[in-house]
């Protein structure tokens, strides 16, 4: 038969120092063993902690939209402040406006099967505007309801100014439809028989005398 080898515990004498008298008694040796597995357990997770403190910390941000009141968004384009684009098609036949608005004053082109012309508007008098001279002209929206390019106008058609994106059918037959995003009105379009107007504004409330003056 086999037997366990039992370790070898020397003779210590009264000098020896703690250690030596410690591990040369079975208990001591234990303990001493135990506390040196300890040790080095601690040590593990020392290391293992620092690294972790060492990593990057990845932060999650929530971000919530910020969606502005529809009548509020009414009362800014009745303000004037604006760039915009308007399309016009009357009986198949389509004419763009493109330009500046601001108050009382508005810069841009109109664009149709004829060409291209600069214009400019300061209250109620239009010019066409040349290289170096501009001439008061009358005929800028002929055949076209000048009313409808109006955003003052047409908002003032429409009773409800609550409803988000909405429809609106006139008892005199135009149907009028206003889009948005969360920050501003971005669309008009106001349609009958035989018409059709869309209104595109950009730019809210960034106009200054000097875009007009481009």
């Amino acid at each position: 038969m086999f037997h366990k080898r039992q370790p070898k515990y020397k003779k210590t004498n009264p000098d020896d120092p703690w250690v030596v008298k410690t591990w040369n008694t079975p208990r001591g040796r234990a303990a001493l063993k135990l506390s040196m597995y300890g040790i080095f357990v601690f040590l593990i997770l020392l290391l293992i902690a620092f690294k972790s403190d060492k990593s990057p910390k990845v932060y999650k941000t929530t971000y919530t939209s910020y969606k502005k009141d529809y009548s509020a968004k009414i009362a800014e384009l009745k303000e004037n402040n604006y760039s915009f684009k308007y399309t016009v098609t009357i009986d198949n036949k389509t004419t763009l406006f493109y330009g500046n608005k601001l108050l009382n004053l508005e810069s841009g082109y109109k664009e149709d099967e004829v060409g291209i012309i600069k214009y400019l508007k300061e209250n109620d008098k239009i010019y066409k505007v040349g290289l170096s001279d501009k001439e008061e002209i009358t005929n800028l929206y002929e055949n076209i309801n000048v009313n409808y390019l109006n955003a003052n106008y047409v908002l003032g058609l429409i009773k409800q100014e609550t409803q988000d994106n909405p429809v609106y059918n006139l008892p005199t037959g135009e149907e009028i439809r206003i889009s948005d995003d969360n920050a501003h009105i971005t669309s008009i379009t106001i349609k009958n028989e035989n018409s059709l107007y869309k209104l595109e504004y950009s730019n809210i409330g960034k106009i200054t005398k000097a875009d007009i003056e481009k």
